[in-house]
């Protein structure tokens, strides 16, 4: 490994001396940086050649430009608006200026500008940006955030792969082949994906360990050691505390019961599961493949809720309680919090406050996993853009380089982080300006440096996941609900006025008549239809890739 690395970088180094060497006698542009490293960068070249593409113009960028030999025309000056969700970083400007001045003005003659969407107005403002009420280019989107119904209304321009290679030279080629599959609708890209995928649709729980102790209990290894657990929590009312903070705001439990019972998700953003048994093979649907809130499964996990909600393992107001779980477990109120690898912040947190002492176990340890799906971030490139081939580059200069990719997530070097020399990241008195990854989700890379003094139980979770980690054959599947969206809207609202009831086991002895209830209303809205379509989509997938 070390030796393919110095010969990589020997070609890189030789690469420089070159481009050097044939800028003598000439000026490059003001603010022209060295190129940092991009994986599969020797890959590009080969990849943006092989279309026709404008002739370059030699001017407008820096002789050191990674882009100079691509073949693009930019000697016009472009400026790029960008949005992104959340709330807008307090040093985003500084961040931006240095971007701007090292990289994107030199390197591709174009200035970006970022506009964001904040959590508490984006679901209204979403729709009217992209329908033309400000200018934008790039936009943050995802499967939560209205990837499908935005794409549905022709808000997002059509990247085919001849053309990412061209605009995309560097990332394109970096691009994990299985997240194009999982972003396309109907055959068409229409965002660009995030490169990296980690485990964040897989949950632990986190415990009190010095409770743990009290109660006598050694482990958790099962969804029945983890009742034990908690119900011996909710029986120690000396404690003061809860033994969940689940409220109306989070469900804590179901991911856990999917994880139990063998059920991976078939379709990004929709509730068809297939039961996996531990194998990558795409299923059969009639045999293996349910409609989740409609299953026998979903009902006896409802009646498991209901049973812990009579145990008294959450508040009985909880249903009226919008307070975050993480915050009560990092506050020590309760004794547990189930998620991703998110639970080891939080028990750092509450160690760190001096709280309690904490440890994370695998409730389904014998269970593969895999990956979340590549298109829970991605950016799209909107059809109203006056620039979307310079918005491609900005977005391949944001994701194709390490260098650069640190930059817009953490800020800058020295300012907002340091880089350890471990390979870790440190913090600084500035790091509060500027988050790390507070909101470009989308063009994260894999290869960004780990916070220092990272909890080493976090190192295990991950070393546990990438032991069980499938790629399942579905991975690419992803469905049109264009066909179905009349019901699919019908059956969606229905579902909402149900489910946080069920979450928090409020229907107590009544549970399994709701579910039928429940499942009744489901079917009268046209789920029949919607499953149909479901069958006829997936098993067109199937037969394309020959599974």
């Amino acid at each position: 490994m070390k030796k393919t690395r110095k010969k990589a970088l020997a070609v890189i180094l030789s690469a420089a001396m070159l481009f050097s060497l044939a800028g003598c006698g000439s000026s490059p542009a003001a603010g022209g940086g060295s190129i940092p490293t991009a994986e599969g960068d020797s890959e590009s070249t080969q990849a943006g050649t092989e279309v026709d593409a404008p002739a370059a113009s030699g001017s407008g960028i820096s002789e050191d430009s990674p882009y100079v030999d691509k073949g693009l025309d930019l000697s016009e000056p472009v400026t790029v608006i960008m949005y992104a969700i959340g709330d807008r970083p307090e040093d985003m400007d500084m961040v931006l200026e240095e971007l701007n001045t090292k990289y994107l003005n030199p390197w591709l003659n174009t200035t970006l500008e970022m506009q964001f969407l904040n959590w508490s107005d984006y679901t209204t403002k979403y729709s009217l940006v992209l329908a033309g009420s400000e200018p934008v280019d790039l936009m943050y989107t995802s499967s939560w955030c209205y990837y499908n119904d935005e794409a549905a209304k022709g808000a997002f321009r059509e990247l085919d792969p001849e053309w990412l290679k061209t605009y995309m030279p560097i990332s394109y080629p970096q691009q994990p082949a299985e997240s194009w599959d999982q972003i396309s609708i109907n055959g068409k890209i229409l965002a660009v994906p995030k490169s990296n995928a980690a485990f964040n649709g897989y949950n632990f729980i986190a415990v009190r360990s010095d409770l743990m102790e009290q109660y006598g209990m050694d482990t958790i290894d099962s969804w029945d050691s983890m009742k034990e657990y908690l119900y011996a929590a909710a029986a120690d009312k000396g404690s003061g505390i809860s033994a969940s903070g689940q409220t109306a705001n989070r469900e804590e439990f179901v991911k856990l019961w999917n994880q139990k019972e063998g059920l991976n998700t078939l379709a990004t953003g929709f509730d068809y599961l297939y039961y996996h048994h531990n194998s990558v093979k795409a299923p059969d649907f009639d045999t293996d493949v349910i409609y989740k809130y409609t299953s026998d499964s979903f009902r006896d996990y409802c009646l498991e809720m209901a049973d812990m909600a009579a145990q008294g393992v959450w508040s009985a107001n909880a249903i009226n309680d919008t307070n975050e779980a993480r915050a009560a477990f990092e506050n020590g109120t309760s004794a547990s919090f189930v998620w991703n690898e998110t639970i080891y912040d939080a028990g750092k947190a509450l160690e760190e406050a001096g709280l309690g002492t904490y440890e994370a176990y695998d409730v389904t340890p014998d269970v593969a996993r895999a990956r979340g799906s590549y298109a829970d971030d991605a950016v799209a490139i909107t059809t109203s853009s006056k620039n979307p081939e310079r918005a491609g580059l900005v977005l391949d200069c944001l994701k194709g380089f390490s260098e650069v990719n640190n930059l817009i997530l953490g800020g800058i070097e020295g300012v907002h982080w340091t880089l350890n020399e471990d390979g870790t990241r440190g913090l600084t008195d500035e790091s509060g300006k500027y988050a790390w990854n507070s909101w470009a989700w989308g063009i994260q890379r894999g290869d960004q440096p780990d916070e220092e003094g990272m909890d080493p139980r976090k190192l295990s979770f991950r070393d546990k996941c990438e032991a069980k980690e499938f790629v399942p054959e579905t991975a690419g599947f992803t469905f049109d609900k264009g066909p179905v969206e009349t019901e699919l809207s019908v059956i969606n609202a229905i579902r909402d006025e149900y489910l946080t009831s069920f979450f928090l086991g409020v229907f107590g002895d009544q549970t399994e008549a709701k579910c039928n209830e429940f499942k009744e209303k489901l079917e009268a809205a046209g789920l029949d239809k919607v499953t149909a379509e479901m069958k006829t989509q997936y098993e067109a997938y199937c037969e394309k890739k020959g599974y």
